[in-house]
Formats: C-alpha cells, structure tokens, sequence
C-alpha cells in the first residue's frame, strides 16, 4: 500500500495536468473564432475572417460562442454617408421624443385623475357654450331688427316714397353683423370639436402613462437606439406629402404590430414605441413621424437588449428582414391606396 501511493498520487497529477493542457488548447482554438454575414446573409463560423470579409461587420466570440467583441468593419463612402444621415434622424427623432416627454411631463402634472380630467373638460364646454349662446342671441336680435328694417323700407316702397340712404346703410350694416356673429360662432363650435378631440387623445395618454406606472415590468420609456454596428445599408425610412402621410402612418403601425407581439407603449400622431427589450431575442421597434417644410418622414429605428449578445441580435437576419421591410410595406400600401 505505501509503495503504491506515489505512484498513484504521481498518475492523478499527470492526469490533472494534461487535463488543464485539454483546457488550454480548447480555450486557445476558440480564442479566434469569428462569426460574419455574407452578401446573402448566411452566417458563417470561422478561425479567421476571410481577408475579401474583413470590410464588413463581425463579431469575435468566446469558448462558450458568445460575442466578446464587436467590429465594425471597414466602411465605405456610401456607407459612411448612410451613418451620418442615420445619425441626423435619430438627432430629429429625440426632437420628436423630447417633445412628446415634455407634453407627458405637463399633463401628469396638470392633472390628477381622469375625473379631474373630466371636470375640466366639462369646464371649457360650459365656458366655450355660454360665448356660443351670448353670440346668437346677438344675432337673432340683428335679425329682428333686420326684419324691422326691411318692412319699414318696403312700406315706404309701395307708398311710392324713395327709402332713405341712412336706412339702405343700416339695412346692409344690420347684414353684415349678422353675418360676423354667424362665423363667430361657426368657428367657436370648431373650436368646440377642437377641445373635444385633444382632450380624448389627453385621455387616451393619460390611461396609457397611468398603465405604464402600475406596471413596473414595462420598464423605463427613455429610448436607447441600436449600436452604432448597425447594417447602414438599410434605412428603414418614408418620405410622404402631407395628403398621405396620415395613410402612411396608418401603415406604419399596422408594420409595427404585424412584425412585433410586444404592447404598444406610445401611441400618439408622432411616435410608435413598443416595450423595452427584456432578453436577448428581444426587438423593440420605434417609429417616429418627423416634420419637414415640404414633406415629412415616418423613420422607423430598432433596440436591443442591452448586452453583446442583445447587440449581436440587432445585427442578426430577423432584425435585418424588420427594417428592410419597412418602407417596401409601406409604399406597397400606397400604391394599392392609389397614391
């Protein structure tokens, strides 16, 4: 038994060491592996990243294959071009969020309750049908005194008496003012339907922020937009005529909810965003409308989880499909539309 026990202490030490050499030539051979896309969006695995490849983004990954480094690749001047117009969309596109933050910011605090919403909607009607009132009642008492008018000039017509200058003047006079009280209150009953609508979207908001603070899981609204890794070549953008862009916006959330089974956290004229990213296979989509002098721009843009493996899937074949799809969905459904 004692002379055995160096030798098996010597063999357990050897097995050991080799067994760490296994490791080490196991961790060393995947230390290169790389993963990349070629132009027909095949993913491919490999040592090393074909020189022809090199240019384009890849990413490094480690034993366990998970992404430990991202690169970017060589870019060319198109797509150097592309990086700086996507960079001003996402510049107009905070516009856009920062306006919509503001405006939640202003209603949560102007208003406590739906209630305290309903009172004071009830409040404006009330004010805006009493002005309506105090104008008609002006106007039917223009009306009888035009009545009162017209009989007198007609009296003196048949009596063969000429109907006096001061009387035509205030005829036509009595006319006119009849006419302003009809368009003030033609555009207070405008105005009326005005403060109607902006309070049911106010509501609808107001519901939607009030659900988002009741449900901590939904996470922040603050947008982060994909890593800069993202494939320039497409630009998941619309540019339509103020005539059909309220279509194309109608589109642009049909796109949205067709390709994504996440809630719709925003959902207002301007802005289309969905929940968070919770894990890696995650896509958050966000579409923004942004106005321009001649035309505007329904951009759409995607995030990730925030993670290599997150960012990794912003660079996989389905969130390439959802922007590549976008503009063509749309401008099918104008066409189909008749624009």
């Amino acid at each position: 038994m004692i002379d055995w026990l160096p030798v098996d202490n010597i063999g357990r030490k050897r097995r050991s060491f080799l067994a760490i050499l296994l490791m080490i030539a196991s961790l060393g051979s995947w230390a290169g592996t790389f993963r990349w896309v070629d132009d027909q969006g095949v993913v491919h695995y490999t040592d090393q990243v074909p020189p022809e490849e090199s240019k384009r983004p890849h990413a490094k990954l480690n034993p366990n294959a998970q992404t430990i480094e991202l690169v970017e690749g060589q870019k060319t001047p198109e797509q150097l071009e592309q990086i700086k117009r996507l960079k001003q969309l996402r510049i107009d596109q905070q516009k856009v969020l920062s306006l919509q933050k503001d405006s939640d910011l202003s209603l949560l605090r102007t208003y406590r309750s739906i209630e305290e919403m309903q009172m004071a909607l009830q409040n404006k009607i009330n004010t805006m049908d009493s002005t309506i009132k105090i104008a008609d009642s002006n106007k039917q008492h223009q009306e009888e005194n035009l009545k009162s008018q017209v009989k007198r000039a007609a009296e003196m017509e048949l009596a063969g008496q000429p109907v006096p200058k001061n009387l035509r003047d205030n005829i036509e006079s009595t006319r006119r003012q009849i006419a302003t009280y009809q368009e003030k209150i033609r555009l207070l009953e405008i105005s009326k339907q005005d403060i109607m609508k902006a309070f049911d979207k106010d509501l609808e908001r107001f519901k939607s922020l009030e659900n988002i603070k009741s449900h901590p899981e939904y996470g922040s609204l603050e947008w982060r937009s994909q890593s800069p890794n993202v494939d320039v070549g497409i630009l998941s953008v619309v540019s339509c005529k103020p005539t059909v862009c309220n279509l194309a916006w109608s589109l642009a959330k049909e796109y949205v909810k067709s390709r994504s089974n996440k809630l719709l956290v925003t959902e207002t004229d301007t802005i289309l965003q969905t929940l968070s990213p919770r894990d890696e296979k995650e896509l958050a989509l966000l579409v923004v409308r942004i106005p321009g002098k001649t035309s505007d721009i329904i951009f759409l843009d995607t995030a990730c989880h925030t993670s290599s493996l997150g960012d990794e899937f912003c660079l996989s074949e389905t969130t390439r499909n959802v922007r590549a799809g976008f503009s063509t969905f749309i401008q099918n459904g104008l066409k189909m539309a008749g624009h």
